[in-house]
């Protein structure tokens, strides 16, 4: 495949026949897959923080340090809030969760569809045992109003096949990409080993983020404390899906019963947008193989959230 313009090419086909075999992915073929790329420059997704979370803007390609397998490299150019962004919810409509839960979850993605700009586009995926993408990139609210309503919750939880599939399904190289699954971090069934995805995640451009229920513990009061405590933790799989997401440059949302998840959704692709796209060509590194990233600027107070590296 040629490329034009200034964009990482990644094995997508190569990765969904991965993905649609459970053989390949559970590692019981004897054969495992090739990925390549073609690469004229790397592209990296970037987010930049004050200390008070606040996203610092009006930054150039000189106030960013980038460093690929341990070189410093040029930055050759940045971009602010211009790429149209392609958004994929994924959500998890197993025996877990409620009428309720997914009612909420429909209001939400509405929002969601609301605060997308003109040029940007949806796809829903609905996963239990199945994964199934309902609908695909689109700027149709009610399609996906439809879609929601009329989904039916049960069955098993294959999350890490979702995941999988989600990070390696055809999309647009001119456009950022958004994955945001919301699920409550259980997995009962996949096939998908954790090593595997993190794999498949780093060879894809997707950044990946969670809203995820957590799990409240209350500890009830006794003669020798006075009231209640309360202790909020995530669900076994969590820092699995937090590692998985911090290789892709996304994050681990944790929510509770009370949260407005349409305030939570939106949180998400506001972050997302505000974040800056930086292009370079690598120099001095060897071609092959997997390239660890490290982006920082030049600005005091400021933290950056990137994707990890990248595979040459």
């Amino acid at each position: 495949m040629n490329s034009a313009g200034p964009t990482v090419w990644f094995a997508a086909a190569s990765l969904m026949v991965c993905a649609a075999a459970p053989g390949i992915l559970s590692g019981r073929a004897q054969q495992q897959p090739t990925f390549r790329s073609e690469i004229n420059a790397v592209v990296v997704d970037a987010s930049v923080r004050d200390r008070s979370r606040r996203a610092v803007t009006n930054l150039r390609p000189a106030d960013f340090v980038v460093i690929d397998n341990g070189v410093p490299q040029d930055v050759d150019n940045v971009s602010y809030g211009k790429l149209p962004i392609d958004v994929t919810v994924a959500l998890d409509v197993s025996y877990s969760v409620t009428g309720v839960v997914l009612e909420r979850l429909r209001r939400a993605v509405g929002q969601l569809m609301r605060e997308l700009r003109r040029e940007d586009r949806l796809k829903l995926i609905l996963f239990n045992m199945h994964v199934t993408r309902i609908v695909d990139f689109t700027t149709d609210a009610d399609a996906v109003d439809r879609a929601i309503r009329t989904a039916t919750a049960g069955g098993a939880t294959a999350l890490l096949d979702a995941i999988s599939t989600a990070l390696v399904s055809a999309s647009a190289p001119d456009r950022r990409q958004l994955i945001v699954f919301f699920t409550d971090g259980n997995d009962s069934i996949s096939v998908t080993a954790p090593d595997t995805l993190t794999m498949v995640a780093q060879r894809t451009r997707g950044t990946l983020t969670f809203v995820m229920p957590s799990l409240i513990n209350r500890r009830p009061a006794s003669s020798a404390t006075s009231g209640a405590s309360r202790q909020v933790s995530l669900r076994p799989l969590a820092p699995v899906l937090s590692a998985i997401a911090a290789e892709t440059g996304g994050t681990v949302l944790p929510v509770d019963e009370g949260t407005d998840l349409a305030g939570a959704f939106t949180r998400v692709l506001d972050d997302f947008r505000s974040a800056y796209v930086l292009y370079y060509n690598p120099r001095g590194v060897d071609r092959g193989g997997y390239h660890r990233l490290e982006v920082r600027v030049k600005r005091e107070g400021a933290t950056v959230q990137a994707r990890r590296g990248y595979w040459f």
